[in-house]
């Protein structure tokens, strides 16, 4: 019989203005071989404790393959997982718009890529996979992750704006209902501040991030739409119709709303894919 454990830890303190939450799951190798991860707009940092790498396969079964360390920038589409390499994986999702002094780069240049941490922070990424290896326990390396980063925090030259998280947490809240220039008003942004600091500090532009969370603020209530119908309920997310709201979801996703909840797994994020 297969068994997993899915453990998680919210950080207070400095690192909780950063990073959101820490998880680990640790677990048998699932049935599927592969699935789609949907895109949160999020940055990751991922550790593989089974092997020292990744593949990340394509729709031609080849992909490409990266060390056991690595970040996952900010995804607008849909990508494929192979679920037999998640099996015993300990992972960071950055706060929205807080990552940039933790991973050491402007994050449009992490848009819609993987990224060795490696190549971002030198030798210090595989002596981090090392020590959390090391931990005895899940508790252990969770906090031994939270100590690199903290550590590599007090390091850091890079600095995250200040006012990224509210712009981001303004277009989080009502996705539809933001236009750009009313968010740089309410900040006191010019349009163009405001598109600089969601291509450093976000990844996306501002327009992409309110059109993603739109999808995830559809997505998460997508339970409602048996109540609703498909067009009253494309309208309570501020989709213009139902023909919109199908547009979208084939952009981020690549299914439409029937084909998402006829496919979707246990999780929100993860659609298992046929073998």
């Amino acid at each position: 019989m297969s068994s997993t454990m899915f453990t998680s830890m919210t950080p207070g303190g400095l690192t909780g203005k950063f990073v959101k939450s820490f998880w680990l799951h640790e677990g048998e190798r699932p049935v599927r071989r592969a699935e789609l991860r949907l895109p949160t707009g999020a940055v990751e940092l991922m550790i593989n404790l089974r092997a020292d790498c990744f593949r990340l396969p394509d729709n031609v079964g080849v992909g490409q393959v990266y060390p056991g360390v690595v970040v996952a920038g900010p995804y607008q589409r849909a990508y494929v997982l192979d679920t037999a390499q998640q099996s015993h994986v300990l992972g960071v999702v950055f706060r929205p718009g807080a990552a940039r002094p933790l991973v050491g780069a402007p994050l449009h240049e992490l848009c819609g890529r993987h990224v060795a941490l490696e190549d971002l922070w030198g030798a210090g990424a595989e002596r981090v996979r090392e020590q959390v290896l090391a931990a005895p326990d899940a508790a252990t390396r969770l906090r031994t992750l939270e100590s690199a980063l903290r550590d590599r925090l007090a390091r850091s030259a890079e600095l995250a704006h200040p006012l990224a998280a509210a712009a981001t947490a303004c277009l989080a809240d009502a996705p539809g209902r933001h236009g750009i220039g009313r968010l740089g008003e309410r900040l006191g942004w010019t349009p163009r501040r405001v598109e600089q600091v969601f291509r450093t500090d976000v990844g996306l532009s501002p327009k992409a991030y309110q059109r993603l969370q739109r999808f995830r603020s559809a997505l998460s209530d997508i339970d409602d739409s048996a109540r609703l119908g498909w067009s009253a309920f494309a309208l309570e997310h501020d989709y213009y119709d139902q023909a919109h709201l199908s547009r979208e979801f084939r952009a981020h996703c690549g299914l439409s709303p029937t084909a998402y909840l006829q496919q979707r797994g246990e999780q929100l994020n993860h659609v298992p894919l046929p073998t």
